[in-house]
């Protein structure tokens, strides 16, 4: 935690009463599980970084959403 605040990050909960408020939260990070770190052993920070924020562009402009009606963000703009 006092890390989290050193690097001016907020931790924020849910409250008790809406446990599905984060949920595509969990779902983006379980997904970049599936597709990234699971299947990589990362030599150094740099490499895993590098790796994520490509994956992380590429869901961003090229991977199809079903709430998007299985079009990538890009086409749907």
């Amino acid at each position: 935690m006092r890390e989290m605040a050193n690097l001016g990050i907020e931790q924020i909960f849910t409250s008790y009463d809406n446990p599905k408020r984060n949920a595509e939260t969990q779902r983006m990070i379980r997904t970049i599980k599936e597709e990234v770190i699971w299947l990589h052993e990362f030599t150094s920070l740099t490499e895993a970084r590098e790796i994520i924020g490509n994956w992380i562009e590429k869901y961003n402009r090229g991977y199809v959403h079903s709430t998007l009606g299985y079009l990538s963000p890009l086409a749907f703009e």
